[in-house]
C-alpha cells in the first residue's frame, strides 16, 4: 500500500501556529533583561473567588512554581518557575482572575460538540505565558450525554467568535478531569464531541489485528522537552495519518509511568521515564521498539515530524 505524503507546506503553516493550541496561541516575547537581579512584586490570582499571591520580578517572571485549585476543585492552574507573565501589551501582569463566564448569553457550542459544565473566563484577556501553563478542568459524569466516551473530551478555547480545540489533552477518566496546556488567556470550557447517528458512541471501532501503536510515556513532573515531544508526536500522527487513525491501523496513546493503573503496560514496554515507542503488531505478535532519534530533533518541528512520519510509514509497510 502506498501512503500518500501530505505536503510539507501544510506542516510548516501548522507549525507556525502550533504553540500546543490551534488559533489560540502566539508566543510571547519577554522583555530584555540586563542580567541583574530584578526587584519583585506580588501577583494576585483570583481563582473562582479564592485568592493566592506569588512573587514576580519586574520583568514579569514568576519566582517560584505555582499550583492552585478552586475551592470546588473544578479548575486548577499550574505555572512553572520562571514563567513569563505578560499582558496583551507585553507588560508584566499585576493580577489574574478566573471566573465563570459572566455574559448573559455564553458562547454557543461548536458544531458536532456540546459544552460540558460552565464556560470559564480567564482574564486579563490576551495575557500570554512563556513557557506554557497547565489548565485542568473537572466535570461530572452526569453532565455528559448518554453514550459519550470520556476519553473523547477535550478543552476548547473561544476566541474571535469561534471555538478551537486545544491540541494537547490528558483525560483522567477515573477522577473526571481534562488537562491541557496553553500560552494565552481567553474563554475555556470542556467540550464533548457528539456522536454521529450512524456511529453510536457506545460501540468502539474494532482495531485491526495488524497495526502500528504509537505510545508515549511521561512522568508526573513534566519538563519542556517531554511536553514538546508528546505534542509534536500527536500533531504528526493526526496530520499525516488521519485515515489510518480513523481505521485503527495507527493508534496513539499516552501513559503516566508513575500511575499504578499503568503498571502493566509500563512493564510491557519497559518504559520508566519519558519515552516514545512504536509497537508494530503483525499476526497478533508485538514488535516493540523505542524511538530515540527524536530527541536529536528537539526544537526543530519539521525535522521532528519528518523523523516520525518516515518511521511510521516504514512500520506500516510491515502490516500490509
Amino acid at each position: 500500500m502506498n501512503i500518500a505524503i501530505k505536503p510539507v507546506g501544510r506542516f510548516l503553516l501548522a507549525s507556525l501556529a502550533l504553540s500546543l493550541v490551534i488559533g489560540c496561541a502566539t508566543p510571547a516575547t519577554p522583555p530584555p533583561t540586563n542580567g541583574e537581579e530584578q526587584p519583585t512584586y506580588q501577583l494576585t490570582i483570583d481563582l473562582l473567588g479564592t485568592e493566592s499571591n506569588f512573587l514576580v520580578d519586574s520583568q514579569g517572571k514568576l519566582k517560584s512554581k505555582a499550583a492552585l485549585s478552586s475551592a470546588d476543585g473544578r479548575v486548577s492552574l499550574y505555572f512553572n518557575e520562571d514563567t513569563m507573565l505578560l499582558n496583551k501589551d507585553e507588560m508584566p501582569l499585576s493580577s489574574i482572575s478566573v471566573s465563570i463566564d459572566p455574559t448573559p448569553t455564553p458562547p454557543p457550542p461548536p458544531k458536532e460538540a456540546i459544552i460540558v459544565g460552565p464556560v470559564y473566563d480567564f482574564s486579563p484577556e490576551g495575557a500570554t505565558f512563556n513557557p506554557f501553563i497547565m489548565l485542568t478542568f473537572g466535570y461530572t459524569p452526569e453532565e455528559l450525554l448518554e453514550g459519550t466516551r470520556e476519553s473523547n473530551l477535550y478543552v476548547g478555547c473561544y476566541a474571535d467568535g469561534q471555538w478551537s480545540m486545544l491540541r494537547y489533552k490528558n483525560v483522567d477518566t477515573e477522577n473526571h478531569r481534562v488537562t491541557t496546556m496553553t500560552d494565552r488567556f481567553t474563554k475555556y470550557a470542556v467540550l464533548a464531541p457528539v456522536a454521529k447517528r450512524d456511529e453510536p458512541a457506545s460501540e468502539a471501532p474494532s482495531t485491526p489485528a495488524d497495526r502500528v501503536d504509537v505510545v508515549y510515556f511521561y512522568r508526573t513532573a513534566r519538563c519542556y522537552s517531554c511536553v514538546y515531544a508528546e505534542e509534536i508526536t500527536q500533531f504528526t500522527v493526526e496530520t499525516y495519518f488521519e485515515d489510518e487513525l480513523a481505521s485503527g491501523r495507527v493508534t496513539f496513546e499516552t501513559f503516566n509511568v508513575e500511575d499504578e493503573k499503568n503498571a502493566a503496560i509500563v512493564e510491557k514496554y519497559g518504559a520508566y521515564t519519558s519515552s516514545l515507542f512504536f509497537n508494530t503488531v503483525r499476526n497478533g505478535s508485538d514488535h516493540i521498539e523505542p524511538v530515540t532519534d527524536i530527541w536529536y530533533a528537539l526544537g526543530d518541528d519539521e525535522m521532528f515530524a519528518e523523523v516520525l512520519k518516515t518511521r511510521i510509514e516504514a512500520s506500516l509497510q510491515g502490516t500490509e
